[in-house]
Protein backbone atom coordinates (compact mmCIF):
# COMPACT_ATOMS: atom_id res chain seq x y z
CA UNK A 1 0.00 0.00 0.00
CA UNK A 2 2.89 2.34 0.79
CA UNK A 3 4.24 1.99 -2.76
CA UNK A 4 0.81 2.50 -4.31
CA UNK A 5 0.32 5.96 -2.80
CA UNK A 6 3.25 7.67 -4.62
CA UNK A 7 2.11 6.05 -7.85
CA UNK A 8 -1.43 7.32 -7.27
CA UNK A 9 -0.05 10.81 -6.63
CA UNK A 10 1.96 10.56 -9.84
CA UNK A 11 -1.13 9.77 -11.91
CA UNK A 12 -3.08 12.56 -10.23
CA UNK A 13 -0.30 15.03 -11.11
CA UNK A 14 -0.18 13.66 -14.65
CA UNK A 15 -3.94 14.15 -14.96
CA UNK A 16 -3.70 17.73 -13.72
CA UNK A 17 -0.95 18.48 -16.25
CA UNK A 18 -3.06 16.98 -19.04
CA UNK A 19 -6.11 19.07 -18.04
CA UNK A 20 -4.04 22.25 -17.89
CA UNK A 21 -2.50 21.43 -21.27
CA UNK A 22 -5.87 20.90 -22.90
CA UNK A 23 -7.16 24.14 -21.34
CA UNK A 24 -4.18 26.06 -22.76
CA UNK A 25 -4.72 24.58 -26.22
CA UNK A 26 -8.42 25.49 -26.14
CA UNK A 27 -7.56 29.02 -24.94
CA UNK A 28 -5.08 29.48 -27.77
CA UNK A 29 -7.61 28.24 -30.32
CA UNK A 30 -10.26 30.59 -28.96
CA UNK A 31 -7.82 33.49 -29.08
CA UNK A 32 -6.88 32.74 -32.69
CA UNK A 33 -10.57 32.50 -33.58
CA UNK A 34 -11.23 35.84 -31.88
CA UNK A 35 -8.35 37.53 -33.70
CA UNK A 36 -9.51 36.07 -37.01
CA UNK A 37 -13.02 37.40 -36.40
CA UNK A 38 -11.63 40.84 -35.51
CA UNK A 39 -9.68 40.84 -38.77
CA UNK A 40 -12.71 39.76 -40.81
CA UNK A 41 -14.74 42.64 -39.37
CA UNK A 42 -11.98 45.25 -39.83
CA UNK A 43 -12.42 47.79 -42.65
CA UNK A 44 -10.76 46.92 -45.95
CA UNK A 45 -7.96 49.45 -46.45
CA UNK A 46 -5.33 48.08 -48.85
CA UNK A 47 -2.21 50.14 -49.49
CA UNK A 48 -2.64 51.47 -53.02
CA UNK A 49 0.95 51.20 -54.23
CA UNK A 50 3.71 48.66 -53.75
CA UNK A 51 6.19 51.57 -53.92
CA UNK A 52 4.98 53.10 -50.65
CA UNK A 53 6.73 52.45 -47.36
CA UNK A 54 9.88 50.59 -46.43
CA UNK A 55 9.69 46.81 -46.58
CA UNK A 56 11.45 43.92 -44.95
CA UNK A 57 10.80 40.22 -45.44
CA UNK A 58 10.14 37.84 -48.28
CA UNK A 59 7.78 38.95 -51.06
CA UNK A 60 6.27 35.45 -50.92
CA UNK A 61 5.33 35.69 -47.23
CA UNK A 62 1.59 34.92 -46.84
CA UNK A 63 0.91 37.76 -44.38
CA UNK A 64 1.77 41.43 -44.69
CA UNK A 65 1.53 44.03 -41.94
CA UNK A 66 1.96 47.72 -42.64
CA UNK A 67 2.86 49.84 -39.62
CA UNK A 68 2.15 53.57 -39.64
CA UNK A 69 4.51 55.17 -37.13
CA UNK A 70 5.81 58.50 -35.88
CA UNK A 71 9.43 58.51 -34.68
CA UNK A 72 8.52 60.80 -31.77
CA UNK A 73 5.65 58.53 -30.62
CA UNK A 74 6.52 56.80 -27.33
CA UNK A 75 4.23 53.83 -28.07
CA UNK A 76 5.94 53.41 -31.44
CA UNK A 77 9.34 53.41 -29.75
CA UNK A 78 8.18 50.85 -27.22
CA UNK A 79 6.94 48.60 -30.00
CA UNK A 80 10.17 49.01 -31.99
CA UNK A 81 12.39 48.25 -28.99
CA UNK A 82 10.42 45.55 -27.16
CA UNK A 83 8.24 43.81 -29.75
CA UNK A 84 9.81 44.23 -33.18
CA UNK A 85 12.98 42.19 -32.49
CA UNK A 86 10.81 39.11 -31.84
CA UNK A 87 8.70 39.85 -34.93
CA UNK A 88 11.83 40.03 -37.08
CA UNK A 89 13.50 36.94 -35.63
CA UNK A 90 10.53 34.60 -35.35
CA UNK A 91 8.13 35.67 -38.10
CA UNK A 92 9.91 37.77 -40.74
CA UNK A 93 13.17 35.79 -40.84
CA UNK A 94 11.21 32.54 -41.12
CA UNK A 95 9.36 33.74 -44.23
CA UNK A 96 5.89 33.83 -42.69
CA UNK A 97 5.50 37.62 -42.49
CA UNK A 98 6.54 40.66 -44.52
CA UNK A 99 6.58 44.08 -42.90
CA UNK A 100 6.05 47.54 -44.33
CA UNK A 101 7.00 50.63 -42.31
CA UNK A 102 4.96 53.70 -43.30
CA UNK A 103 6.08 57.21 -42.32
CA UNK A 104 3.32 59.01 -40.43
CA UNK A 105 4.66 62.04 -38.52
CA UNK A 106 1.76 63.44 -36.52
CA UNK A 107 3.13 66.95 -36.16
CA UNK A 108 2.99 66.84 -32.35
CA UNK A 109 6.77 66.93 -31.95
CA UNK A 110 8.55 69.61 -33.96
CA UNK A 111 11.59 67.38 -34.52
CA UNK A 112 9.71 64.40 -35.91
CA UNK A 113 9.75 65.54 -39.57
CA UNK A 114 13.55 65.85 -39.43
CA UNK A 115 13.81 62.30 -38.09
CA UNK A 116 11.60 60.94 -40.87
CA UNK A 117 13.65 62.77 -43.49
CA UNK A 118 16.87 61.40 -41.96
CA UNK A 119 15.49 57.84 -42.09
CA UNK A 120 14.40 58.39 -45.69
CA UNK A 121 17.91 59.49 -46.57
CA UNK A 122 19.22 56.35 -44.89
CA UNK A 123 16.85 54.33 -47.06
CA UNK A 124 18.54 55.75 -50.15
CA UNK A 125 21.68 53.95 -48.97
CA UNK A 126 19.86 50.74 -48.05
CA UNK A 127 20.15 51.36 -44.29
CA UNK A 128 16.61 52.40 -43.36
CA UNK A 129 15.94 49.88 -40.60
CA UNK A 130 19.43 50.30 -39.15
CA UNK A 131 18.73 54.03 -38.89
CA UNK A 132 15.23 53.63 -37.46
CA UNK A 133 16.50 51.30 -34.75
CA UNK A 134 18.87 54.03 -33.57
CA UNK A 135 16.27 56.80 -33.87
CA UNK A 136 13.76 54.91 -31.75
CA UNK A 137 16.35 53.85 -29.17
CA UNK A 138 17.62 57.43 -28.85
CA UNK A 139 14.18 59.08 -28.92
CA UNK A 140 14.77 60.81 -25.58
CA UNK A 141 17.82 62.58 -27.06
CA UNK A 142 16.89 63.98 -30.46
CA UNK A 143 13.21 64.62 -29.69
CA UNK A 144 14.06 67.37 -27.19
CA UNK A 145 16.90 69.02 -29.13
CA UNK A 146 16.38 72.55 -30.39
CA UNK A 147 18.33 71.57 -33.51
CA UNK A 148 18.14 67.79 -33.95
CA UNK A 149 20.18 67.69 -37.15
CA UNK A 150 23.51 67.13 -35.39
CA UNK A 151 22.17 64.19 -33.38
CA UNK A 152 20.54 62.66 -36.44
CA UNK A 153 23.77 63.01 -38.43
CA UNK A 154 25.61 61.17 -35.66
CA UNK A 155 23.03 58.38 -35.87
CA UNK A 156 23.63 58.28 -39.64
CA UNK A 157 27.33 57.75 -38.96
CA UNK A 158 26.52 54.97 -36.47
CA UNK A 159 24.25 53.33 -39.04
CA UNK A 160 27.16 53.18 -41.49
CA UNK A 161 26.00 55.81 -43.99
CA UNK A 162 28.13 57.75 -46.41
CA UNK A 163 27.82 61.12 -44.68
CA UNK A 164 28.47 63.13 -47.85
CA UNK A 165 25.50 61.49 -49.58
CA UNK A 166 23.45 61.78 -46.41
CA UNK A 167 24.15 65.50 -46.05
CA UNK A 168 23.18 66.15 -49.67
CA UNK A 169 19.94 64.24 -49.25
CA UNK A 170 19.02 66.16 -46.08
CA UNK A 171 19.93 69.55 -47.54
CA UNK A 172 17.89 68.97 -50.71
CA UNK A 173 15.12 67.09 -48.86
CA UNK A 174 15.40 64.47 -51.58
CA UNK A 175 13.56 61.82 -49.55
CA UNK A 176 10.73 64.12 -48.43
CA UNK A 177 8.26 63.24 -51.22
CA UNK A 178 8.23 59.60 -50.11
CA UNK A 179 7.57 60.61 -46.50
CA UNK A 180 4.72 62.82 -47.69
CA UNK A 181 3.31 60.02 -49.87
CA UNK A 182 3.24 57.60 -46.91
CA UNK A 183 1.50 60.20 -44.77
CA UNK A 184 -1.09 60.93 -47.44
CA UNK A 185 -1.82 57.21 -47.76
CA UNK A 186 -2.36 56.95 -44.02
CA UNK A 187 -4.79 59.83 -44.08
CA UNK A 188 -6.62 58.27 -47.03
CA UNK A 189 -7.30 55.01 -45.21
CA UNK A 190 -8.25 56.67 -41.92
CA UNK A 191 -5.13 56.47 -39.76
CA UNK A 192 -5.43 59.07 -36.99
CA UNK A 193 -2.88 57.88 -34.43
CA UNK A 194 0.28 55.84 -34.10
CA UNK A 195 1.22 53.11 -34.16
CA UNK A 196 -1.49 51.90 -36.53
CA UNK A 197 -1.42 48.56 -38.33
CA UNK A 198 -2.89 47.27 -41.58
CA UNK A 199 -3.02 43.46 -41.65
CA UNK A 200 -3.39 41.93 -45.13
CA UNK A 201 -5.16 45.05 -46.32
CA UNK A 202 -7.40 45.55 -43.28
CA UNK A 203 -6.98 48.34 -40.72
CA UNK A 204 -6.48 46.73 -37.31
CA UNK A 205 -8.52 48.49 -34.60
CA UNK A 206 -5.90 48.45 -31.83
CA UNK A 207 -2.19 48.42 -31.00
CA UNK A 208 -0.48 45.10 -31.62
CA UNK A 209 2.17 43.26 -29.60
CA UNK A 210 4.27 40.28 -30.64
CA UNK A 211 1.98 37.64 -29.14
CA UNK A 212 -1.03 39.03 -31.00
CA UNK A 213 0.94 39.32 -34.25
CA UNK A 214 2.08 35.70 -33.96
CA UNK A 215 -1.49 34.58 -33.26
CA UNK A 216 -2.70 36.48 -36.34
CA UNK A 217 0.00 34.89 -38.51
CA UNK A 218 -0.82 31.46 -37.06
CA UNK A 219 -4.48 32.05 -37.87
CA UNK A 220 -3.96 33.26 -41.42
CA UNK A 221 -1.06 30.98 -42.34
CA UNK A 222 -0.72 28.10 -39.86
CA UNK A 223 2.45 26.06 -40.12
CA UNK A 224 1.65 22.88 -42.03
CA UNK A 225 -2.07 23.66 -42.13
CA UNK A 226 -4.75 25.33 -44.20
CA UNK A 227 -5.26 29.07 -43.96
CA UNK A 228 -8.28 30.34 -42.10
CA UNK A 229 -11.07 31.68 -44.25
CA UNK A 230 -10.29 35.40 -44.29
CA UNK A 231 -12.10 37.45 -46.94
CA UNK A 232 -9.86 38.40 -49.86
CA UNK A 233 -8.89 42.01 -50.43
CA UNK A 234 -9.55 43.22 -53.96
CA UNK A 235 -6.95 45.61 -55.35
Amino acid sequence: MAAARPLRNFYIALGIIAVVGVALILTQRQRRASLAETLRSAPITPITSADLGHRIGSDSAPVEIAEFADFSCSHCARFAILEMPYVRERLIATGRLKWRFMDFPLGINANSPAAHLAAGCADEQGRFFEMTDIIFNQQNEWAIERRPGRKLREYARQAGLDLGRYDTCVETQHAQPLVDADHAEGERIGVNGTPAFVVNGRLWPDVLVYDAIKAIVDSLAPVGGAKSAAPPVRR
